[in-house]
């Protein structure tokens, strides 16, 4: 009989003892391999806002990373808003009511206002123009692509977009209406909006975002700034927006003196002989000096909260699966230390045999790596069946796919680190076996 066959015999011998170790190595490997590939899942979901088109964000004065989070992640709640006028202040003559270029214009190469506050059945509410799928791209830089229908017109002003999961887990199709709640989803209802357009995946917030016409999102109770609030001269700045205000109405728009955006997403434009990313430095600089807003880089702000938040967390979740596998690899220990105390007459009589030292070695050896590769197989596959399952949890929460194929290249290294340990665990059983005393035992 071959060594393996002699390792397995002994496994089986001991089905119990041996099923008890190989499960408390799957369960360390799965609790490992779930903590690995949610966490990456977690860096995926942050991450993805990275190249969504824009490389600034607009917003009221307050926290920048709250914006980020809000603007792009479409989760916690919008700081304040901002004027109308700080809006076109980025548009060039072509885009604005008096015909003249923003102060900010020459730096912009795209701005894209958002506006917030609503939800459809759980889902965030986002009221933009045409121009957030038209000029903006998805997360790998490519323009945004629909499934079905396709963007709405800035003329259509109850026609929405949907993203993907949205869709997927409301069984919307295109033609059908949607009425947002406002505040929260047992808020007042709104007027609804007719489904044009639903996104292909993108696996990025967006596919959780329910996009509206920001014209009629205007013209919904509780969306226009009170006249009131409105400045009774708001300088020669905004002579042009003034005169546009008094036209409004009559098209049935909402005036721009009673408009405000939640944030503006923007692209920013590379001035002669500079880089675009200096020119987003140099207006950055500039925004966050004056009192009206401020200006925030997502990228920095992803990076600042993986580094404080994200990836601690992710080491101290590894650190603690570790140490279950290590504790994992001490059963492996017991079991063979034990195994080798009730086989020591079966070890003694294969010596007698003419079996050498080194082969009753080995024998104990191919035990326990046999014990690890079982265990951390069915390790991998448990943990990997634990994702599948909360797939759709992490789809709906962080809005990225994760299923059971979903894959971290730390886990090529998981198995081969077990086995080494299953190695080390072994070698005082199998030391204890090559120095077995025949006599003794057979004496």
């Amino acid at each position: 009989m071959s060594l393996l066959g002699i390792a397995w015999r002994n496994i089986r011998q001991r089905a119990l003892t041996s099923s008890l170790t190989a499960l408390s190595m799957a369960l360390g490997v799965a609790l490992v391999v779930t903590t690995l590939v949610t966490g990456g899942v977690v860096k995926q979901a942050f991450e993805s806002g990275a190249g969504l088109g824009y490389n600034m964000i607009v917003g009221a004065k307050g926290s920048p990373l709250q914006l980020v989070l809000n603007s792009v992640y479409l989760i916690s709640k919008p700081i304040e808003n901002i004027s109308w006028d700080t809006y076109t202040a980025f548009l060039p003559a072509a885009e604005r009511a008096d015909g003249t270029d923003g102060i900010w214009a020459a730096s912009t190469q795209t701005a894209v206002p958002i506006c917030m506050g609503d939800y459809y059945r759980g889902h965030r509410v986002v009221g933009t123009n045409a121009a957030y799928f038209d000029r903006l791209s998805r997360g790998d830089g490519q323009p945004f692509a629909f499934s079905s229908g396709e963007n709405f017109r800035d003329d259509d002003r109850y026609a929405a977009v949907i993203g993907s999961q949205v869709a997927d887990t409301l069984d919307i199709a295109v033609g059908d209406a949607i009425a947002p709640t406002h505040g929260a989803d047992d808020g007042k209802v709104h007027d609804p909006f007719r489904v044009v357009g639903i996104l292909a995946r993108t696996d990025t917030p967006v596919d959780r975002g329910v996009f509206v016409n920001m014209e009629g999102f205007y013209l919904q109770d509780g969306h226009a700034k009170p006249v009131a609030a409105a400045p009774a001269d708001e300088g020669t700045e905004n002579e042009g927006a003034d005169e546009a205000a008094a036209a409004a109405p009559g098209d049935g728009r909402l005036p721009y003196s009673q408009r405000e955006v939640t944030a503006i997403l923007l692209e920013t434009a590379a001035l002669p002989g500079l880089p675009a990313e200096l020119t987003a430095m140099g207006l950055r600089n500039a925004i966050n000096e004056g009192r009206d807003a401020q200006a925030a880089l997502p990228i920095a702000e992803i990076r600042v909260l993986l580094d404080l938040f994200v990836t601690p967390l992710e080491l101290l979740f590894l650190l603690v699966t570790t140490l279950v596998v290590i504790v994992s690899s001490i059963g492996i220990l017991v079991s063979m230390v034990g195994s080798a105390l009730e086989r020591s007459r079966d070890v003694a009589i294969m010596r007698a045999l003419g079996a050498r030292r080194r082969v009753v070695l080995a024998t104990v050896l191919i035990e326990a790596i046999l014990l690890a590769a079982v265990g951390g197989g069915c390790g991998w596959l448990l943990g990997h069946g634990v994702v599948g399952l909360i797939g759709p949890w992490i789809a709906t929460n962080a809005g990225v796919t994760a299923g059971f194929l979903s894959f971290t290249p730390a886990e090529a290294l998981l198995v081969p680190f077990l086995i080494v340990l299953a190695i080390l665990a072994a070698l005082l059983p199998a030391v204890a076996a090559y120095r077995t005393d025949v006599a003794r035992w057979l004496g």
